[in-house]
């Protein structure tokens, strides 16, 4: 799994993008990818997360750094557009929390 940290340093094992919430990146290298993607709660991290997940990444998460919670992200056409062409759709993030054993599991042990 590629980390990328809105939050700055991050201690942990895996290879890490540090990205600035406030700048627009290109992330077509992360189609097919597992990302977990690292905010806190002052971070605004929603556009960054949009990008991404347009490009299709195999997986992704979002973990909150200050709550030690995850969610799995997921980009969804809006319910109202399925039946229109799909170069009409409008796309939103939609959130699967984690359980507390997978919080557990993956940080702030």
């Amino acid at each position: 799994m590629i980390l990328v940290s809105l939050i700055g340093r991050i201690n942990e094992p895996n290879h890490t993008v540090y990205a600035n919430p406030k700048t627009r990146y290109e992330w077509p290298w992360v189609r097919g990818l597992q990302i977990c993607i690292y905010a806190a709660k002052d971070v605004k991290w929603t556009d960054t997360a949009r990008s991404i997940a347009s490009e299709r990444p195999s997986y992704l998460a979002i973990w909150d750094a200050d709550r030690c919670e995850g969610s799995d992200v997921y980009f969804l056409p809006h319910p109202a557009d399925v039946h229109k062409p799909r170069s009409e759709w409008r796309w939103h993030l939609d959130f699967l929390p984690w359980l507390p054993f997978q919080n557990r599991e993956f940080a702030c042990n």
